[in-house]
């Protein structure tokens, strides 16, 4: 913990470089080809006050870069400078040096125009423009895009610390929030919370195996912990950076304000509501999602521009959305209809106040899902408190997971559920299927799906469970048990089929609607399927081997970068060296896992059962996601389409073979080295929050 506090106050306290803010539109598109004496100006660009310097991106492919005229027109501010020609060759960056920007007012509405003197220049931005923005024009023609544009203060005052910001990031992050949220709460996060958090889990760690003074049982401080870690993203992260939480919160609010499901297929509907579309224009969402050099808005003046905008007669409307789109059609209403009591609770506030209520909703599901890998692990080492404990917080504090459950997505459902369907079958591995425990796993069965399609991905792992559950017991009460829960799940699915028509959902909830596993190839092209499954798994191809992929380990990529820290939409990450220390630790942790099955192999004897139902949990998962990407079209693949959070189904059966690990180094430092895992987790998790907050303002 000491080595993460550190490194942590290491990272906040090296100078770098520091912005006055931006214009929130990434460099991802080549917008315009300029050519030598030709201008392209975009117009009233907010430029902060203080700006020295104008970042802009622009490619010239092989030729040399020309000299470029920057001219900058603002009412009573002008600047005129021209950056020199060199030889430099590529996409990059440039800082041109302007007239520094006077102190007030807070930012000016500026004219900016760009003028190669020879050559061509491609200019970067995003080819999309906001319903509230004016289009750029290239000489006299408008061009549909936007220019990226960075502003810097001067040079010699252009390098800070993180932590000197410190004040001027969080006055920034306060923004577009609810009322309730102020720079208040960014120091109370990281002054108050952060210490107290670690205090209270190791001490819950420490004391979780006495019974004296308890009165309030240990699972409820598992899930206050949890829930805790979790809702502070909701307020960390800016509001629509977590993936698909545009099309997510369309969803909810559609289904809240119509009680019906978003549109199955392409329509004449909107996929946003003129509510939310407006709060996206507002926070330039669509231009600042998947990089990590792009800022949020932070000026007052963007914020108050909103609200104004909200407060226009008629106000935008709320149920003009419901329109198809990937991230949503495909799925059940379920976890959208999770949401609705807090969407309607906070319905007399804005936009990011109803999101941030329907965060919070998300958050909670996320700590009951840790609630579940507590007990987990309380039934497979029973009287291990501690290690239940340590079992609980390792799911609550994971970063990327607790990121997930602090914004909208319904993965947070799936978890759940697929949690508690885990749990579930272990206690009926352990203590015998009665039968209502039988119909409450054929329940959790049938609706897992139902809150995302990954759900399926169980359904495995459960059959060869009790397939050994009855090889162990076979009596004729375990095969009606067995017959039961089977027959709950269909029950559960021949409602769906009912209610799927009448809402006009697609009975599997894949995407696409397919039946899962089968429409991917991988049983019609097995060979070639396990060819590509070598491949993310294993970082060497074998030479008989089809090359599938151009990443050189999909698996590292996908279940270790993402699975641990890939914040906004996948664009915000640790230094690589974090991440070969989390492999590291999760290869050692497996060893010993491993190891405890052997030096236990009498016991195992016995509990097999339990012990191929968790080992299967991550596998099946991983397969079942790698199928659901598998095509023989397009290969090989620059790239991975799968991403971290799909493996969090197997999130709480993952916690028990870490817990499994920390046994496997020895009774006596079983407690330790889980007590170093959460510790480690929690300081990962603090040092997520600073890096959030510092890519996206500062």
């Amino acid at each position: 913990m000491t080595l993460i506090t550190l490194v942590l106050i290491a990272f906040l306290a090296v100078p770098r470089e520091t912005f006055t803010g931006s214009n929130s539109v990434a460099a991802r598109d080549a917008i315009a080809v300029v050519n030598g004496g030709q201008r392209i100006c975009s117009y009233r660009v907010a430029i902060p006050a203080r700006t020295g310097q104008l970042r802009f991106s622009f490619d010239t492919r092989e030729a040399a870069t020309p000299s470029i005229l920057v001219t900058v027109k603002a009412p009573g501010y002008e600047s005129r400078s021209r950056l020199p020609a060199n030889a430099a060759a590529g996409l990059r960056k440039v800082d041109a040096p302007i007239t520094r920007v006077p102190a007030t007012p807070e930012a000016r509405r500026a004219t900016i125009c760009l003028t190669p003197s020879s050559g061509t220049i491609f200019l970067w931005g995003r080819a999309q423009l906001a319903g509230d923005q004016v289009a750029p024009k290239l000489g006299q023609e408008p061009i549909t895009g936007q220019v990226a544009f960075w502003f810097r203060p001067p040079p010699g005052a252009d390098h800070k610390s993180v932590l000197s910001q410190a004040p001027e990031i969080f006055e920034r992050a306060a923004l577009f929030r609810p009322d309730i949220v102020g720079a208040w709460t960014y120091w109370a996060v990281f002054l108050a919370l952060f210490p107290a958090l670690v205090y209270g889990s190791l001490r819950l760690l420490a004391a979780a195996d006495s019974t004296r003074g308890r009165r309030v049982p240990i699972g409820i401080w598992v899930v206050v912990i949890s829930f805790v870690c979790a809702a502070t993203w909701a307020v960390v992260t800016p509001p629509f950076q977590t993936p698909d939480e545009p099309e997510h919160y369309a969803a909810a609010e559609y289904f809240a304000q119509t009680g019906k499901a978003v549109e199955r297929v392409p329509g004449t509907r909107n996929v946003y509501s003129d509510d939310e579309a407006v709060a996206l224009e507002g926070l330039n969402t669509l231009t600042v999602i998947e990089r990590a050099d792009v800022k949020s808005p932070w000026l007052k003046s963007e914020e108050r521009n909103w609200l104004a905008r909200l407060s226009n007669s008629p106000p935008p409307a709320k149920d003009s959305g419901g329109g198809f789109h990937p991230a949503t059609s495909s799925h059940s209403p379920a976890y959208y209809a999770l949401l609705s009591p807090a969407y309607l609770a906070a319905s007399g506030g804005n936009t990011v106040t109803r999101l941030t209520a329907m965060r919070l909703v998300s958050s909670l599901m996320a700590a009951l899902t840790a609630l579940c890998a507590f007990l987990l692990v309380g039934q497979l080492f029973p009287g291990r408190r501690a290690l239940a404990v340590a079992g609980g917080l390792m799911v609550g504090a994971q970063p990327m997971f607790s990121f997930i459950g602090g914004g909208i997505n319904n993965d947070n459902a799936v978890n759940l559920a697929c949690a508690l369907l885990i749990l579930l079958v272990v206690v009926a591995l352990r203590r015998g299927l009665a039968f209502p425990l039988a119909i409450a796993i054929g329940v959790v069965l049938g609706l897992a799906p139902l809150m995302k399609g990954t759900g399926y991905s169980l359904y495995p792992p459960v059959i060869v469970a009790m397939a050994a559950y009855l090889i162990q017991r076979h009596r004729i009460k375990d095969f009606a048990a067995v017959g039961f829960l089977a027959a709950s799940c269909a029950g559960v699915f021949l409602a769906w089929q009912r209610v799927s028509e009448l809402i006009d959902r697609p009975l599997f909830t894949t995407p696409g609607g397919g039946t899962p596993g089968v429409s991917f190839g991988a049983l019609t092209e097995p060979t070639a399927y396990l060819s590509w499954m070598w491949q993310n798994l294993v970082p060497v191809r074998l030479p008989f081997m089809t090359d599938f992929t151009l990443v050189k380990w999909p698996f590292y990529e996908i279940y270790v970068k993402e699975g641990f820290g890939a914040f906004g939409w996948y664009a915000i990450f640790f230094q690589e060296w974090v991440y070969l220390v989390i492999g590291l630790a999760l290869g050692i942790l497996t060893f010993l896992a491993l190891r405890l099955l052997w030096l236990r192999r009498d016991a195992l004897a016995r509990r097999w059962p339990e012990a191929l139902f968790i080992g299967l949990i991550p596998i099946s998962v991983v397969f079942a996601v790698g199928a659901a990407y598998f095509t023989l079209a397009g290969l090989p693949l620059d790239g991975t389409g799968e991403q971290g959070r799909y493996g969090f189904p197997a999130i709480t059966a993952v916690a028990a073979i870490a817990v499994a690990g920390c046994l496997g180094a020895g009774e006596r430092r079983a407690r330790w080295v889980a007590a170093g895992l959460v510790a480690a987790l929690l300081g990962l998790l603090v040092s997520s929050w600073a890096l959030v907050l510092s890519a996206f303002y500062a």
